[in-house]
């Protein structure tokens, strides 16, 4: 007797209505820690990237500063006085087209702020001095996020790090 084991019927044979399982596609557990992972990562990336765009407006607001000062600067070295329309704080407004000689906001007609949406611009002045302030509106930027600059150079931001920095 000859038996060969390619011949040898097949006991345990499938059935022909019984359909192979595809493995193809997620389970809702594997699902499930990917949106974990996600959220963790998200928890963390988002307070970062929020620091990131406050510290970067700021900084953009300093350099508003800056060309404010040096409008008032120009204006001294013109008439050795600075402007004296702004004895007390007045809010300058953001587009150059709001400025006139009538309401005497024109010795600012060349100064465009980068930042108006954020910040409120204000100058304080006598013949002798300056201070340029930016101001936090509160609509992206903390309202205490104060930034000012004097005629001496001297840069204050708030101990609080509301806008990023502490020191410019």
């Amino acid at each position: 007797m000859n038996f060969s084991l390619s011949r040898a019927p097949r006991l345990f044979a499938p059935c022909p209505t019984q359909r192979q399982r595809v493995n193809g596609g997620f389970t809702l557990i594997e699902l499930m820690i990917v949106v974990a992972v996600l959220g963790i990562l998200a928890a963390i990336a988002y307070p970062s990237y929020q620091s990131y765009v406050t510290k970067s407006r700021a900084q953009a607001a300093t350099s508003d500063l800056e060309g404010m000062a040096l409008a008032l600067e120009n204006t001294f070295q013109k008439t050795l006085t600075y402007p004296t329309t702004y004895t007390s704080e007045t809010t300058i407004p953001a587009l150059p087209a709001d400025r006139t000689a009538a309401d005497g906001l024109n010795d600012f007609s060349a100064w465009a702020p980068s930042q108006s949406s954020y910040f409120d611009y204000k100058v304080t002045t006598t013949a002798a001095t300056f201070t340029v302030k930016a101001a936090g509106t509160g609509s992206g930027m903390s309202s205490s996020c104060v930034l000012t600059l004097t005629n001496n150079n001297v840069r204050s931001a708030p101990a609080d790090n509301s806008c990023g920095f502490t020191a410019w």
